[in-house]
């Protein structure tokens, strides 16, 4: 009797463990469906959005010039060659960035930094920059609480005098010349500008939506890129 008590015990602890492995193989399976559809749903509508951006920006280079390519690095980032009219810039690119949504822990990571889809032009100049500079853009809202709302009404906005933080002791003139044209626009659109000494002597990032339709500044982004080139591209005499 005990013997098929036995028996009739390990009989169904394997019963059991069949039933438990049947499971978490059926919610493995469920996992990677579920992560294949978000990927395969995520890239169709970043490559739709990349088209859209590509639409932008042809509109944008009308009258400037026009693409010369377009070559992808991820589902969402894409390289794009650019022949310009004028002669201030050489090699000239625009490198986006969307939001990465293909995968659900890189959306997170994003959302969680607060990540922004943006554009890079990239270009070479005349003459190479004398110098190497690098300007970050920061915009900061104060209010009396944390937790009002800034879109709602009643607000007074003031904007105040803009003001640089620098860790360089002394300033060439063609950096008071940079800063001067950056700080002559009152939209200021780019996050950040870069001179380098070497290729690529030029770089310009932007928020994606400043280049939209309905942004009001997108038709003076190539004479603002032309007037902050100008300043740092001199030939050294």
């Amino acid at each position: 009797m005990a013997s098929n008590l036995t028996h009739i015990y390990n009989a169904s602890k394997g019963i059991y463990h069949g039933v438990m492995v049947g499971l978490a193989l059926l919610y493995l399976a469920i996992a990677v469906a579920a992560l294949l559809a978000w990927h395969v749903y995520y890239a169709r509508k970043s490559r739709k959005r990349a088209f859209e951006v590509l639409g932008w920006i042809e509109d944008l280079l009308c009258g400037h010039g026009h693409v010369a390519g377009v070559k992808w690095n991820g589902a969402s980032t894409f390289h794009i060659p650019v022949k310009l009219r004028a002669n201030a810039f050489h090699n000239a690119s625009l490198r986006v960035n969307l939001i990465p949504k293909e995968l659900p822990l890189n959306w997170l990571v994003s959302k969680i930094r607060k990540s922004q889809e943006t554009m890079m032009f990239e270009a070479d100049l005349d003459w190479a920059p004398p110098f190497s500079l690098e300007l970050q853009s920061y915009r900061l809202f104060a209010r009396t609480r944390k937790d009002l709302p800034p879109d709602a009404p009643g607000w007074d906005f003031e904007q105040t005098t803009p003001f640089i933080l620098t860790t360089r002791k002394d300033w060439q003139r063609e950096i008071t010349s940079v800063i001067t044209s950056l700080l002559s626009h009152p939209d200021r659109q780019f996050l950040s500008i870069a001179f380098s000494q070497k290729s690529p002597h030029f770089t310009a990032t932007m928020a994606l939506d400043s280049i939209a339709p309905t942004s009001s500044g997108r038709a003076e982004i190539f004479e603002s890129l032309r007037e902050l080139a100008a300043g740092a591209s001199a030939p050294q005499i």
